[in-house]
C-alpha cells in the first residue's frame, strides 16, 4: 500500500492566463489543478531551481545525437572517464547537498524525467536494476555507461552495465546495505 503523504493547503494569487493554462493542461493530462501545481513546484524545488548552477543545460536531443557521431568514441570514454567522479560528485553536492547513493540515485531519476528518457526500476533481493531507455544511439549509451561506472565506483558500489543502441541497463549490488527506500 503507498504510503499517505502529508499535504497543507496554502493559496496563491497568479494571472489568470496561468491558471487558465493550469487548468487546460490538467485536463489534457486527466489530472487535477491541484495535482499539477504539486508536480510542477515538486519539479522546479527538485531540479529547475538548481540544475543550471549545478552543469546541466538543455539542448535539442537532435543536435547531440549528430553531434556525437562525429566524436570519436575511445576519446569520449577518455574525456567522461577523466571529468565523471568530480562532474557527479560536483553536481550532487549542489544539487542534493550529500554524494552518497541515494542522493546519485535521485539525480538519475530527475534528469531521467526531464530528458524524457523512460526510467524503469527492478528490485529483487540484494539488486536494484534501472533501464534508461534514452533513444540517442549506441554511443551515447556507451557514453551513459562510462559515466555512470565512474561515479558507482567512486561511491563503492558495484555496479554491472548492459547496453543496446538505445538503453542502458545498470545493475546495483546492494548487498552491503539498501540503495533505495524506493518501492520498485
Amino acid at each position: 500500500m503507498a504510503e499517505k503523504r502529508q499535504t497543507e493547503s496554502i493559496t496563491f494569487r497568479i494571472e489568470k492566463s496561468i491558471l487558465d493554462n493550469l487548468r487546460e493542461v490538467a485536463k489534457r493530462q486527466k489530472i487535477t489543478p491541484n495535482s499539477l501545481a504539486g508536480q510542477i513546484l515538486g519539479s522546479h524545488l527538485e531540479w529547475e531551481l538548481s540544475a543550471a548552477a549545478a552543469g546541466w543545460i538543455s539542448m535539442p536531443k537532435s543536435f547531440l545525437v549528430e553531434f556525437m557521431k562525429l566524436v570519436d568514441e575511445k576519446e569520449m570514454e577518455r574525456i567522461i572517464s577523466k571529468l565523471s567522479k568530480e562532474m557527479a560528485k560536483d553536481m550532487d553536492l549542489y544539487m542534493r547537498g550529500k554524494h552518497d547513493v541515494e542522493s546519485w540515485l535521485s539525480i538519475i531519476r530527475a534528469r531521467s524525467a526531464r530528458s524524457g528518457f523512460e526510467l524503469t526500476e527492478y528490485g529483487e533481493g540484494n539488486t536494484l536494476e534501472l533501464v534508461i531507455q534514452h533513444d540517442m544511439g549506441k554511443k551515447w549509451s556507451r557514453y551513459f555507461k562510462t559515466f555512470y561506472e565512474n561515479v558507482f565506483y567512486d561511491l563503492g558500489i558495484k555496479a554491472d552495465f548492459d547496453y543496446t543502441e538505445n538503453t542502458l541497463a545498470i545493475k546495483l549490488d546492494t548487498a552491503g546495505g539498501p540503495v533505495s527506500n524506493r518501492k520498485v
